[in-house]
């Protein structure tokens, strides 16, 4: 056997052992999607002690949504009030600092009321989007929902809760060791 056989037999070794880290990182995501379809699940069917819904419509026009959400938490055997906030000219550049200022204000009033979880319904640009979700990040749960448009309604897309979102945890080290 001269050398070159040798060195083709090693990197044959070398493409069968190649696989396993792949296998192990296959089931590490399936597993780590399962857990985290499993969570929203849960956390989609939990609902606190004073939940509130805020529905935010924002888009080209100020579009009032809070009939839209009423409707939807009314199909969905959610009770809870519905706190609405528009804006007749819609956001621009110019005016997203006041908005952000008034969604603030809801805020601490919906603290000052005492309000254990928010149900989140958006009709607004991205940009404002991203800002209302930075506003609302480390607070009370907050669960964002989207209107589907093909079939019309609300879906619960997924919470927004201290700082992560549950089940995309990116530490290698909680994978190892166990969840809490």
């Amino acid at each position: 056997m001269d050398s070159w056989d040798w060195f083709g037999n090693v990197a044959s070794i070398v493409q069968i052992l190649s696989v396993i880290p792949f296998l192990v990182g296959a089931y590490w995501f399936f597993t780590r999607a399962r857990r985290y379809r499993r969570r929203i699940a849960e956390i989609e069917k939990g609902v606190t002690e004073k939940p509130m819904a805020l529905s935010i419509g924002v888009a080209g026009g100020g579009m009032d949504i809070s009939g839209q959400v009423k409707q939807f938490l009314e199909t969905s055997n959610l009770r809870m009030p519905v706190r609405s906030y528009t804006k007749s000219g819609g956001a621009t550049q110019d005016n997203i600092h006041n908005i952000l200022r008034d969604i603030l204000h809801i805020k601490a009033e919906m603290t000052a009321d005492g309000v254990t979880e928010v149900h989140l319904f958006l009709a607004c640009p991205l940009v404002l989007a991203a800002a209302i979700g930075a506003i609302l990040d480390n607070w009370v749960p907050v669960k964002v929902y989207h209107l589907n448009k093909e079939s019309g309604r609300y879906e619960f897309w997924t919470p927004l809760y201290k700082g992560f979102i549950p089940g995309l945890e990116t530490s290698l080290l909680t994978e190892i060791v166990g969840e809490a």
